[in-house]
């Protein structure tokens, strides 16, 4: 199957199916920072919540080796995860155990909780 440029279709598949999957890990985490944050009542969990960095970084090696087209979704769910996960630990929204123990056992500010009352 022949595409717009005359070049094979299936050539620029494996990039994309291979951008698609290094960009999940940031949209899951994404994702899940989000819904611990404002759906689970605790604002502790068992790990250090900046462990998560770690799927923006699969983000920009999309960005690096990944089609032209899809770079700026790369950094913009770099971008997004990053600031999702520095929100959360700022606000108290998303910390480690100890932590949490540490800076007094604070609640989660009310404006995260509006969501479960």
């Amino acid at each position: 199957m022949l595409g717009i440029d005359g070049r094979s279709c299936m050539k620029a598949l494996p990039k994309v199916v291979v951008a698609a999957l290094l960009l999940m890990p940031a949209v899951m985490v994404s994702a899940w920072v989000l819904h611990r944050s404002f759906v689970v009542p605790e604002n502790h969990i068992g790990f250090d919540p900046a462990l998560l960095f770690w799927a923006a970084g699969l983000s920009i090696i999309q960005v690096c080796v990944g089609p032209k087209g899809l770079r700026v979704l790369g950094w913009v769910i770099s971008i997004l995860t990053v600031g999702l996960i520095t929100a959360a630990l700022h606000f108290n929204l998303l910390l480690q155990y100890e932590d949490w123990i540490q800076r007094g056992m604070p609640d989660k500010p009310t404006w995260a909780t509006l969501w479960q009352r």
